[in-house]
């Protein structure tokens, strides 16, 4: 019920035109409401899987890299990643419709951002901005993408 509901919910804000930044799980019902799949089970689908998964649920961190000509890579001119909390156990397999992928786990290639094309702004971050601590030296700092987002949201620059 909850996966149909926020399905449904994602394609009336697209059509409404409104803004979507969806995290986490949010990545994940972006990518299969467009039509993608998922690895149900990111330890024992992808070989060369690092860690998604730890005890240090809001502290666990790992590095993702972004894909070349993505919107974040642009919100981030010289920097070609960054430090991340991501805990998930499950990950994008085929990308859906419409969706190109904006960064992956620097050391598997685990998609870990995807961007819709077009309009209206529909970003889905794998990782947990709202757990990056203001003016942490080791994590991204997520105020480029808060901003964006809120900036589409508000109908600036989008």
């Amino acid at each position: 019920m909850r996966d149909a509901y926020e399905m449904e919910l994602l394609h009336e804000f697209i059509e409404a035109g409104k803004a979507v930044l969806g995290i986490c799980r949010g990545a994940q019902v972006i990518n299969v409401a467009r039509g993608g799949t998922l690895y149900q089970d990111i330890a024992t689908q992808i070989e060369a899987a690092g860690a998604h998964v730890h005890d240090d649920y809001d502290r666990h961190s790992h590095a993702i890299a972004w894909e070349e000509d993505a919107g974040l890579a642009r919100l981030y001119p010289g920097a070609s990643g960054g430090k991340v909390i991501s805990i998930h156990h499950q990950s994008i397999k085929a990308l859906g419709r419409g969706l190109t992928v904006e960064a992956r786990g620097a050391s598997d290639g685990v998609i870990e951002a995807v961007r819709l094309q077009g309009k209206p702004y529909v970003l889905g971050l794998q990782w947990h901005p709202e757990f990056h601590p203001p003016g942490s030296p080791d994590l991204l700092d997520s105020t480029p993408i808060l901003d964006e987002f809120l900036n589409a949201a508000r109908g600036h620059r989008w």
